[in-house]
C-alpha cells in the first residue's frame, strides 16, 4: 500500500510507501532503511504476522478502504527490473542485499525519476507511474525516454563510490514502457494504488528487455520523440502470452543493448515441439515405480503446456488388433528443475494401474512421450 506525502527537499509530492514518510526526529534516508529491510525480509521469507506487528500497515489500508474510490488518469508506466537480481540474492547476505536494493530505489526515485507520482517496489524491480496531459505529452515521453537512457547508461556503476558495497552487484537492468489511462484507487489524500493494462503491458515489455534495454510499444509514440532519440530503436513484432497470442503486437527497442528472442516472434499457437520418447514393457514399468524420472533435452518455454502422452496396441476381446493403436494423454507427472535441470516425474504405479486395468499384458510394449514448447 502506497501513499503520498511531500518531500521537504522538493517541495513536491511524492509516493512512497507510508512508513517512509518523514517525522521530525528520523531522516528520509533512515525511513527508507527501515522500509527496504522489511521488504528485503519478506521476500526472504519473514513470516507475514511479523511484518503485521512491526508496522501495521494492513490495518492501515483497510481503515483507508472504507472511503477509497478510483478516477482514470493518463500515466506513463515505466517498469525497472534488475537482471540476475535472485542469483545476486542467494549469493549475498539477507542485510547487504537490503542495503544495495535501498541504494538503488534512492537514486531511481530522486536522480532519475524525480517527477513521477507513484513508486511501487515490484521484487526485484520498480514500477514508476509519470502522469502526462494532451498538453504536454511530447515533453513527458521525451524526458522519460532520455531518463530510461541514462539509467541504463549508469546502472553498472551505482554503487561504485560506496564504500559500505564491498560485493558484486547486478549490472545491467531492462526496461518496460507503456502509457495510457489507468486508475488510481486513493482515499482523501493517500494512493492506495494504481491499477490498468499500461501497468501490466510496460511489466510484460520488461521481459523482452534483454539481456538489457529498453521496449515500448507502438501505442507509446514514438513520433513524439526527437528524431535522433527516435533513431536508438528499431521496430519488432512479437508475441505476448494473454495480451497478444494470435495476432502480433508491434513494439520498439534499444537496438544497442536489446535483443528480441526468436520465441517471441512466433505466434503462441505455433510454437515448435520437443517429444522425448520412451518405449517400455508394462513388465518394466511395474518395476521401476512408483515413480520414474525423466531428463528434459532442453527447458521448456512454458513448463504448463508439458504433456504425457502413452501409446499402445488397440485391444479388442481381450486380444491385440492389428494395424491399430490407442493412445492418451497422462496427467499424473510433474515438472521440476534439479539443479537448473529441466526434469519430469511420471507416476508409474498410476500408469501400471490404468494400463492393466485396460487389459495391456506385461510383455507388451507402451510407448511414453513427453512432449514441451521449445
Amino acid at each position: 500500500m502506497l501513499v503520498e506525502f511531500p518531500i521537504k527537499k522538493r517541495e513536491s509530492w511524492k509516493t512512497i510507501s507510508p512508513v517512509l514518510a518523514p517525522t521530525e526526529d528520523s531522516s528520509y534516508e533512515k525511513n527508507y532503511l527501515v522500509v527496504m529491510i522489511r521488504i528485503i525480509s519478506h521476500q526472504l521469507m519473514y513470516s507475514y504476522v511479523n511484518l503485521k506487528r512491526g508496522f501495521g500497515m494492513h490495518r492501515m489500508f483497510r481503515e483507508l478502504l472504507n472511503n477509497a474510490t478510483g478516477i482514470s488518469e493518463f500515466v506513463v508506466a515505466v517498469y525497472v527490473d534488475i537482471r540476475n537480481f535472485s542469483k545476486f540474492s542467494q549469493k549475498v547476505e539477507s542485510p547487504n542485499v537490503a542495503m544495495y536494493i535501498k541504494r538503488v530505489y534512492i537514486k531511481l526515485i530522486d536522480e532519475y525519476f524525480a517527477d513521477a507520482c507513484f513508486f511501487k517496489p515490484a521484487g526485484d524491480g520498480l514500477l514508476i507511474l509519470i502522469p502526462y496531459s494532451e498538453q504536454n505529452l511530447s515533453d513527458v515521453l521525451t524526458e522519460t525516454i532520455k531518463n530510461c537512457f541514462r539509467a541504463l547508461t549508469d546502472f553498472g556503476s551505482f554503487a561504485v563510490k560506496d564504500r559500505m558495497i564491498n560485493f558484486d552487484v547486478p549490472q545491467k537492468i531492462g526496461i518496460g514502457l507503456s502509457r495510457g489511462v489507468a486508475c488510481r484507487l486513493f482515499s482523501g489524500d493517500k494512493v492506495l494504488d494504481f491499477s490498468g493494462r499500461p501497468l501490466n503491458l510496460a511489466s510484460r515489455l520488461n521481459d523482452l528487455a534483454r539481456p538489457s534495454g529498453i521496449v515500448f510499444d507502438a501505442s507509446f509514440g514514438i513520433d513524439c520523440l526527437p528524431t535522433k532519440l527516435a533513431n536508438r530503436f528499431e521496430i519488432e513484432n512479437v508475441y505476448i502470452k494473454g495480451i497478444s497470442e494470435e495476432e502480433p503486437l508491434e513494439i520498439f527497442f534499444s537496438k544497442e543493448y536489446t535483443t528480441i528472442d526468436h520465441r517471441s516472434k512466433k505466434s503462441i499457437q505455433e510454437i515448435e515441439w520437443h517429444v522425448k520418447e520412451d518405449t517400455r514393457t508394462l513388465k518394466a514399468i511395474k518395476y521401476l515405480g512408483p515413480k520414474f524420472n525423466y531428463k528434459l533435452d532442453i527447458k521448456p518455454v512454458d513448463p504448463e503446456k508439458v504433456r504425457v502422452k502413452i501409446t499402445h496396441l488397440t485391444i479388442k476381446h481381450g486380444r491385440k488388433l492389428k494395424g491399430f493403436v490407442t493412445f492418451f494423454d497422462f496427467s499424473d507427472f510433474e515438472y521440476y528443475l534439479e539443479a537448473g535441470k529441466p526434469k519430469i516425474r511420471i507416476q508409474f504405479d498410476a500408469l501400471a494401474k490404468r494400463l492393466a486395468e485396460e487389459g495391456i499384458k506385461s510383455s507388451w510394449n507402451i510407448t511414453i512421450k513427453i512432449m514441451y514448447p521449445k
